[in-house]
């Protein structure tokens, strides 16, 4: 006889994990709309594959993993919910910094929110600005040079900074740095050389002033060698990873490891969470009557929350605290901890409070590396050492793979060696070197002795960390760049994987029930890049500040760069961030040449690392003086095209190359002597294709431009680079008359010193009936020709054909 109670269906129990991906209808539907909206201004900028990347894994989602349609209705009012917050709060306004103080220097005070030691700098974010002129609402970011301060955060300050507008340059694929001040309070940037007076301490920013102590700790405690990773690690501030490191920390694959996420605040959630259970429990009174794991979570999520804090609050950590504080609620809650709902509504949250995340490369990485790593616990069983040595290695591998692509597209780099070197750094650097951090920093206050012994160790196997990483930049083929897969075939390999992934999950078996799945999600990486048209002519002046940089693409041929000027520093390289990001947006795998008018840093700053990055054909370069050979610049170029055996050929006279139906003509540069500048040494080429002329100018000045008039090299053009960037010792009046241009663009950069291009010289062009464009109010300038017609299309504002620039 079966009992009545054996009948009865039995209960899951709360800590079983379901062996496939639990997600309501509510709220992927709330993903799709938030994806949707998030990617609107992407939408009015003429990018609509960019919507793909949410839509489709998103879709896939829904479709595979939904099976109850009775959920619909209330997803479609949960996603309208979550569509209206997030219109709401993305709604960014750029405050406007007065006219008048553009580029001035301004007297003020104001509180240190935070504060960043470089090498050659210090970095203050100031809050509750205090000015006579000026009063702003939200934060200004200060670069000091020069003088050393001891302020921290906390303390109000006074000094005399210049004050800048957020003027971030603009170009295609770059990184919109703009728009990330915004995000994050900062209203305006300023510089400083002069002196900072403290004037009090207000109380404020207690954590990041608690933060930046622990820094001053480990600065006088570690070598130089060790500091800047350790900084990074334990308080996530990165102003000693010098641009080496930082190279070898991408080449490796590891840069992951330095970024403050999940891993750091699962091993503080995790000790916390089990010394308190432990500690709790020995209250016998209270262990007999209550669930001591209840209490315990609920007391973890402060010194979570205080170390979240501490370690500066950047992206990654919002996003590792959230999916550590949901887990910690669901202990408390004693709800099902479904790991699943509690990544997709961490997500949520994230989403809607920065929407912009949606785009974000280390957002979307973060993710689906949590992602596949819950597909896989939920599979493979851990419950000895060598089952959770399997899960370990299987995920470092899984991940690996997952995330190539999404690199690729993001960072337009493969790394070969980087899952072999993962398997060893992870738990080196994930829990040797982060477990003594921690507790160093937990020792130091109670037992300076200690604390300085274990943050000593720490940084001895930090330093062996870089040396395996500076290492693997020597072996052969390390660092393969390359333009990487289109932004919706990134989309569809995601989303067939998830569809494939979740017909796995539900046969339960290892086997893939839908191999044409997988083989359509690889065919996805193959999606085509945007190209030029073969016969068309594509010219791109860049913005890349007070400098110049042109790519080029011949009609029928290849593309080739013109200078490759702009700012560089322990931290951030023009060749890298901007110029060899836009040729990669393009889908350039390689340069026919790359052209350097004349050595100097605002023109070639950046050409040794876009070597690096591409093959090229050829350096063409103007008869360098035995001074210009000295300059580290030249040195450093020359020694890379050495290395990888790039021809260098030097011009002191005209000649003229013919590359697919375009005609490529060197004007003849101005003889040497030791009168003359190396501005009028420029090399300037003019390209050639149908009916139509587009002169490059370099720095070339009135010596130079008289030079080419009197050779009668000089002939109307359609385009014309104005020569150094609109200077009154260019453009001279005859010079002007011969060229008879219908457009001039100005490479210059917002508020420059030097004032440039000068009124006069406006005056100039204008008069002669040319268009005029400016990098610093339009971004990059984009030429684009068939060989009769072209358009200009600037980044921002509208673009100009032919007929609406006739004089």
């Amino acid at each position: 006889m079966v009992s009545g109670s054996d009948k009865t269906p039995k209960r899951h129990d709360s800590c079983h994990v379901s062996p496939a991906p639990v997600a309501t209808p509510a709220l992927l539907l709330a993903w799709m709309i938030v994806g949707i909206i998030a990617t609107l201004p992407e939408l009015t900028a003429h990018r609509f594959s960019l919507t793909l990347i949410a839509l489709m894994p998103a879709t896939a989602a829904w479709w595979s993993q939904t099976h109850r349609h009775g959920a619909l209705v209330w997803g479609m009012v949960a996603a309208l919910l979550w569509g209206g917050c997030v219109v709401w709060m993305a709604r960014v306004e750029a405050p406007e910094l007065p006219e008048s103080l553009a580029h001035q220097k301004v007297t003020l005070q104001g509180v240190v929110a935070d504060r960043e030691d470089r090498g050659d700098s210090v970095l203050l974010t100031l809050d509750e600005i205090r000015s006579d002129s000026w009063n702003p609402q939200g934060m200004l970011r200060v670069t000091l040079h020069r003088h050393a301060t001891s302020v921290l955060p906390g303390e109000r300050i006074s000094l005399v900074a210049r004050v800048r507008p957020l003027n971030a340059v603009s170009n295609p694929g770059a990184f919109d740095y703009r728009q990330f001040l915004l995000e994050s309070g900062i209203e305006a940037t300023a510089t400083s050389s002069g002196p900072v007076t403290p004037l009090e301490q207000t109380g404020r920013w207690f954590c990041n002033r608690q933060r930046q102590r622990i820094a001053d700790w480990i600065a006088v405690t570690l070598p130089p060698a060790q500091r800047g990773l350790a900084e990074a690690l334990l308080v996530g501030k990165r102003g000693h990873l010098d641009g080496e490191l930082q190279n070898a920390l991408f080449v490796s694959g590891t840069f992951h490891l330095v970024a403050i996420s999940g891993l750091h605040l699962s091993l503080v959630g995790g000790t916390v969470y089990f010394l308190l259970r432990l500690a709790l429990t020995l209250i016998l009174p209270l262990s007999r009557r209550l669930d001591m794991k209840r209490p315990a979570a609920l007391l973890t999520l402060l010194p979570v929350t205080a170390y979240a804090f501490l370690a500066g609050w950047s992206v990654s950590t919002q996003r590792a605290f959230i999916m550590v504080g949901l887990f910690l609620l669901a202990i408390a809650l004693q709800r099902r901890r479904q790991s699943w709902r509690m990544l997709t509504l961490a997500a949520l949250l994230i989403l809607s409070w920065r929407p912009s995340q949606l785009l974000n490369a280390g957002f979307q990485l973060s993710f689906l590396c949590v992602a596949v790593i819950l597909y896989l616990i939920d599979r493979l069983p851990a419950t000895n050492w060598r089952e959770r040595l399997l899960l370990s290695v299987t995920s470092t591998i899984s991940i690996g793979v997952a995330t190539a692509p999404l690199s690729l597209y993001a960072f337009h780099r493969l790394s070969p060696y980087s899952i072999g070197i993962n398997l060893l750094a992870i738990p080196w650097v994930g829990e040797l070197s982060t477990t003594l951090g921690l507790l160093a920093m937990v020792l130091q206050p109670l037992w300076p002795d200690g604390g300085h012994g274990l943050l000593t160790l720490t940084g001895w196997t930090l330093e062996r960390y870089r040396e395996l990483v500076e290492w693997s930049v020597t072996w052969p083929g390390a660092e393969l760049r390359t333009p990487g897969p289109a932004l919706p075939g990134v989309a569809l390999f995601v989303a067939l994987g998830m569809i494939a992934a979740r017909m796995r999950a539900a046969s339960g078996r290892w086997e893939w029930r839908r191999p044409s799945l997988i083989v359509a999600a690889l065919l996805g990486l193959c999606w085509p890049k945007e190209t030029t048209p073969d016969q068309a002519l594509r010219v791109i002046v860049l913005d890349v500040g007070q400098a110049l940089s042109v790519m080029a693409k011949m009609p029928g041929g290849g593309w080739s760069l013109f200078d490759a000027g702009g700012a560089v520093s322990p931290r951030f390289n023009i060749g890298e961030a901007v110029i060899s990001s836009a040729l990669w947006h393009f889908g350039v795998d390689r340069l026919e040449r790359v052209v350097i008018s004349h050595p100097q840093r605002d023109h070639m700053a950046g050409m040794a690392r876009v070597l690096r990055n591409f093959p090229v054909g050829e350096v063409w370069l103007s008869r360098l003086t035995e001074a210009d050979g000295n300059r580290p610049d030249v040195t450093e170029l020359l020694s890379v095209a050495r290395r990888f055996e790039v021809p260098v050929r030097q011009f002191d006279g005209p000649e003229t190359i013919q590359e697919g139906m375009a005609r490529v003509r060197i004007l003849p540069p101005l003889p040497w002597s030791r009168s003359i500048k190396t501005n009028d040494l420029s090399l300037a080429l003019e390209i050639e294709h149908g009916t139509h002329r587009v002169l490059l100018t370099g720095d070339m000045e009135a010596k130079a431009e008289q030079w080419l008039l009197t050779q009668g090299a000089l002939r109307p053009v359609t385009v014309l680079l104005a020569p150094h960037h609109g200077s009154l010792s260019s453009s001279t009046p005859p010079f002007v008359a011969a060229a008879r241009p219908r457009h001039v663009i100005f490479s210059v950069g917002a508020g420059n010193m030097w004032g440039f291009p000068k009124p006069e010289v406006l005056r100039r062009w204008t008069e002669a009936g040319a268009t005029l464009w400016r990098t610093d109010r339009q971004g990059a300038i984009e030429v684009f020709s068939d060989g009769t017609e072209f358009r200009i299309l600037p980044f921002r504002g509208e673009e100009a054909k032919e007929e609406d620039a006739e004089p």
